[in-house]
C-alpha cells in the first residue's frame, strides 16, 4: 500500500486502517500481524462489479481466490455476484463451506489430481479450465461417474512474455501451462473435448503473467485470441463461446509503480474482441477476467515487532522483526519490493537506509531489502504494505513458527478471522506409531 489511500492514512502520530489504530491492533492481537482492509476489499470487489459485470452483457470477473484464500473472502466476494477461480480441491472445499455459488467456480491447474476432479464434479463444480490431454480423459471419467455434464474451457498458451519476474510470467512459449499453439495442439485437444460425452466445449482462456503493467501485452494476446477463435471454427467448425482473458493486473507496491487502470485493461479486451467478432457476423461470446492481486493486494499491511538493530560499518543497517520469509515469501522468491514505516515513529524523519530482516535461518530471509526509516530501536511497530497477495497464501512454517493471525478491519472495527497458531498446531498432524 503506497501510503495515503483512502482507507489507511497516517494521522494522530500512527498509521491507521480503516479507522483503526494500528498500535492497538498490536495490543489486542500481537504481531506478526497480517492485517486486511475490508474496506479496501469491497471497493475493489465494487470496481469489478460495477466496471465490468454491470458494464457489459455476458460477461463475468472472477476473483483469482490463489492470492488469498479463506471463509471471510469467499463470503464477501459472493456478495458482489462475482465468480471465483481456483486451483486446487482444497480452494474449493473452502469456498464450498463459506456458501459459494459451485457454478460460479472455475477450475484451474496444470495437473489436477483425480482425486480433486471426483471431489470438484461430486460437488456440482462444473466449469474447468483444460489444461493437458490427461485431464481431458479424467474429467470424462468422472463426469461419466457422477452423470454429469463439464463445461471446458482450453487454456491456450498466446506466446506473449510479460509480468513481473520471470517466475510469474506464464503465456510465454516455454511454460508448463496450457496447450501449444504450435502444430496444431490446442486444436487437437479441443477436439478430443468435443469428441467426449460428457464435457462441453464452451472456449479458450488467455494468461500471460502476473503484475503487468504493458497494456499492449493485453492488446497482442487479445487479437491473438480472436485469431485463435476464427481458426477453431475454420477448422473444426466449432464456434468459442467464451473466451477467459485472465489476469495478472498490477498494483503498486513502491511509488516508482504506475499500474494500469482495470477499466483501461478491461475496455480494450472488450473492444478488440466485440471488433473480431463482428468480422465475422458473429454474437459477442461470454468474456471472463480473473483479478486477485488487484483486489486484495493493497489491502494488507503487516504488522512485527522490531527485534535486533545492528549496524555494519560502510555496509547496511539490519533491523531483525519478528516475522520474514515465512510470512512473506516474495521478497526471496521474486525479489519483490515495498514501502513500509516504523508506526510509532510515522511523523519522524526518515534518514536511515535499512534492510528489514526477518528471524529464520536463511540469508535470504529479507523483508524489505533497503527502506528509508527514522533510526530503529527494539520494540518498534514496522509496517509492511502492500501485502494482502500470496502472503499468506505462501506462508509456511519454516523455522516451526507458528502463522500470523489474520484480522480484518472495517468502519472503525476490527474482527479476527484466521487465529495466529500456537505450538501445539505445529504437532497436531504428528502421531506416534509402532513399526508394522
Amino acid at each position: 500500500m503506497v501510503l495515503q489511500t483512502q482507507f489507511a492514512q497516517i494521522r494522530d502520530r500512527s498509521l491507521y486502517i480503516d479507522d483503526v489504530d494500528a498500535m492497538d491492533l498490536v495490543k489486542k492481537y500481537g504481531t506478526p500481524l497480517y492485517v486486511m482492509s475490508e474496506g479496501h476489499i469491497r471497493h475493489q470487489l465494487n470496481e469489478l462489479k460495477t466496471k465490468f459485470l454491470d458494464k457489459y452483457d455476458h460477461v463475468l470477473p472472477l476473483f483469482a481466490s490463489k492470492s488469498f484464500s479463506c471463509l471471510e473472502i469467499y463470503r464477501i466476494t459472493s456478495e458482489f455476484g462475482i465468480g471465483i477461480d481456483c486451483v486446487s480441491a482444497g480452494e474449493i472445499s473452502i469456498a464450498l463451506k463459506a456458501g459459494f455459488d459451485p457454478h460460479k467456480i472455475y477450475f484451474h491447474g496444470n495437473n489436477k489430481l483425480p482425486s480433486e476432479i471426483d471431489y470438484a464434479i461430486a460437488h456440482d463444480v462444473d466449469h474447468f479450465v483444460i489444461d493437458n490431454f490427461y485431464e481431458i480423459e479424467l474429467v470424462e471419467k468422472y463426469a461419466k461417474k457422477y452423470d454429469k455434464t463439464i463445461y471446458a474451457t482450453v487454456r491456450v498458451v498466446p506466446e506473449i512474455k510479460a509480468g513481473g519476474h520471470g517466475y510469474i510470467q506464464t503465456g510465454h512459449k516455454d511454460t508448463k501451462f496450457g496447450f501449444s499453439a504450435r502444430n496444431g495442439i490446442y486444436l487437437k485437444a479441443i477436439q478430443q473435448i468435443v469428441d467426449s460425452a460428457h464435457i462441453e466445449f464452451e472456449g479458450i482462456h488467455c494468461h500471460i503473467g502476473s503484475q503487468v503493467f504493458d497494456l499492449y501485452a493485453y492488446i497482442s494476446a487479445m487479437h491473438r485470441f480472436v485469431r485463435f477463435a476464427y481458426e477453431i471454427y475454420d477448422q473444426l467448425g466449432v464456434m468459442v463461446k467464451v473466451i477467459n482473458a485472465g489476469g495478472g493486473y498490477g498494483i503498486a507496491y513502491t511509488k516508482k509503480d504506475e499500474p494500469l487502470e482495470f477499466e483501461t485493461i478491461t475496455s480494450e479486451i472488450m473492444n478488440i474482441i466485440k471488433d473480431g467478432y463482428d468480422k465475422r457476423g458473429w454474437d459477442m461470446p461470454m468474456v471472463l477476467v480473473e483479478p486477485g492481486r488487484y483486489v486484495v493486494g493493497n489491502a494488507g499491511i503487516t504488522l512485527y515487532t522490531v527485534g535486533s538493530v545492528k549496524d555494519i560499518p560502510d555496509v547496511r543497517t539490519y533491523m531483525s522483526v519478528d516475522g520474514g520469509m515465512t510470512d512473506n515469501i516474495r521478497t526471496a522468491l521474486y525479489d519483490a519490493q515495498y514501502d513500509g514505516i516504523i508506526v510509532n515513529k510515522a511523523y519522524e524523519r526518515r534518514d536511515t537506509k535499512v534492510t528489514v530482516a526477518g528471524k529464520i535461518c536463511e540469508s535470504a530471509d529479507i523483508v524489505v531489502k533497503e527502506i528509508m526509516l527514522p533510526y530503529p530501536e527494539p520494540g518498534d511497530i514496522f509496517a509492511q504494505f502492500s501485502t494482502g497477495a500470496y502472503h499468506y497464501s505462501m506462508s509456511s512454517n519454516y523455522n516451526q513458527l507458528p502463522k500470523p493471525a489474520v484480522v480484518f478491519t472495517y468502519q472503525g472495527k476490527s474482527k479476527l478471522v484466521i487465529r495466529r497458531q500456537t505450538f501445539d498446531d505445529l504437532i497436531a498432524f504428528d502421531v506416534q506409531e509402532d513399526y508394522q
